[in-house]
């Protein structure tokens, strides 16, 4: 699924994800999440006037623990910004089949070995087609331009078969070209002749000459609150120095690019797949919030519980996405709640930016309701109003894409400075993983001159973040202030201490 509609309240907060394969399934607040088997026992959630709703919630603990499976009932991806408002580039994850059941290939009918470039295929049409498209072939048909591909025909013709390929979603520009293939080859040979002129890893000599990402690992309690600014230029100056190789060097305007790895590509692939599994809220859950109901007058209340309510399936979608990212499952639980506290606000930026319409200047939410600024200082949250747009504006102008914001995701997700994690050094080697494929994604796919300024941007972008968590953080307890309430999911998640 794709995009997902949710600015609200962007803090320090949380949000929190996790594993197990798609099906079926709503959002922990659809109705058909709430049978007596529920995991989650009901909770109760009060309007901005204090009177109780029956609409169920679980804790972030639970949503943390639940086995809940991935969700295939979501409306049609609909992001404003990214690839497109139809499909994205990295929406099927590569890999093998799984082996409970016996897959086919789409085009020819033979056992299924995995993804290829975008569509369930054999080794043998995966090859076929990136010998096709590498070497531009041009084929003929004999038999009528029409032939019916099978596993006897696959050999027969050759024209019919790629058009077959093409039919059933492969994709050229997933093919890695040849020069890129060459550049790898020899990368490849000069590793294996070199490898003893490098030092290893650990040395002096190498800590020297390639300085880690970032000095997260060596950090101490009292070190993990140096500034956000700081953390992100030393991650951009360890970025900058990788340069997306295990040799670093310094990239010339002439030198060819060293192409993605297959992991990294593999990576990006799922990540963006389950950013748009877990982006829009299902149908059962935009309908509870229709029937709030939004009037054309100038009454707050309506509007403020219809963001909030908003945000709790944003949060519960974000909990989900971050749940399957790799490594995630592997930290201690401490961490996980920690890191999905201090990220949910984030992601939640990030979220809205792919739902702004530059058009109308507003976020358009899971139910195509826009709301403008104006309509954010109506339901009273005015306050962070603005900077949110403005950051929705920058992201438009950056052209960020379906992949870079999902890599944007993962790293704020996986942020190793975050106050009280118990084992920072294994969040940051997963956040180093994510860092690296961004950088690599953005050296391929944008300009190569412009590659030290965009992704520069990129991890710029990450600080903005941080300051509209502070924000939301201010806004949360200006509401305390008022007669208003937030949902107790929320005030869980940002350490809002309720009136």
């Amino acid at each position: 699924m794709e995009s997902l509609s949710p600015p609200s309240f962007p803090s320090n907060g949380m949000g929190a994800m996790g594993g197990g394969q798609p099906s079926n399934a709503g959002s922990p607040l659809s109705s058909s999440s709430y049978e007596p088997s529920s995991p989650y026992p009901p909770r109760s959630v009060r309007n901005c006037n204090g009177v109780e709703l029956d609409w169920e919630q679980p804790d972030i603990s639970q949503l943390i623990l639940s086995d809940k499976p991935g969700r295939e009932d979501m409306s049609s991806p609909s992001s404003y910004n990214g690839y497109g408002t139809e499909s994205s580039d990295y929406k099927k994850k590569k890999g093998p089949v799984p082996r409970q059941q016996e897959e086919l290939c789409l085009v020819c009918g033979d056992r299924a070995s995995g993804y290829h470039y975008n569509a369930l295929t054999c080794e043998g049409c995966k090859g076929f087609f990136r010998r096709s498209i590498t070497k531009n072939a041009v084929y003929q048909c004999k038999y009528g331009h029409n032939c019916e591909m099978d596993m006897y025909m696959r050999r027969k013709c050759q024209e019919c078969r790629l058009k077959k390929c093409l039919n059933v979603g492969m994709r050229p520009e997933c093919v890695v070209p040849e020069s890129q293939c060459q550049v790898k080859r020899e990368q490849k040979k000069a590793r294996g002749k070199d490898k003893k002129e490098y030092p290893p890893v650990g040395s002096p000599i190498a800590e020297e000459k390639f300085p880690a990402v970032s000095p997260c690992n060596t950090m101490g309690p009292s070190e993990q609150r140096t500034s956000t600014s700081t953390y992100y230029n030393k991650l951009y100056a360890g970025c900058i120095s990788l340069n997306l190789s295990p040799v670093p060097q310094p990239i010339k305007p002439n030198m060819p690019v060293p192409p993605m790895t297959s992991d990294q590509e593999e990576l990006i692939s799922a990540l963006v797949h389950y950013q748009e599994e877990f982006e829009q809220p299902s149908e059962a859950d935009i309908k509870r919030i229709q029937e709030i109901g939004i009037t054309d007058d100038d009454s707050e209340d309506p509007k403020f519980e219809h963001i909030t309510k908003m945000t709790i399936l944003t949060v519960e979608l974000i909990i989900e996405f971050s749940k399957r990212l790799t490594g995630f499952g592997d930290l201690l639980r401490e961490d996980q709640i920690t890191l999905l506290k201090a990220c949910s606000s984030e992601v939640m930026m990030l979220r809205a930016a792919r739902r702004y319409d530059a058009k109308t200047n507003s976020i358009v939410f899971g139910n195509s309701y826009p709301y403008t600024e104006s309509e954010y200082e109506t339901a009273g949250l005015g306050f962070s109003a603005p900077m949110l747009f403005r950051f929705c504006r920058n992201m438009c102008r950056m052209k960020v894409d379906n992949a870079e914001y999902a890599l944007l995701a993962a790293m704020s997700i996986f942020s190793a400075d975050r106050p009280f994690l118990r084992e920072a050094y294994k969040v940051q080697k997963l956040q180093e993983i994510y860092l690296n494929a961004l950088s690599a994604y953005v050296a391929n796919k944008r300009a190569m001159n412009s590659f030290s300024i965009m992704i520069g941007k990129l991890l710029n972008v990450l600080t903005e973040l941080r300051t509209l968590g502070n924000l939301n953080s201010e806004m949360c307890y200006r509401i305390q202030l008022t007669d208003k309430r937030l949902p107790d999911l929320l005030n869980e998640i940002w350490d809002v201490t309720p009136k």
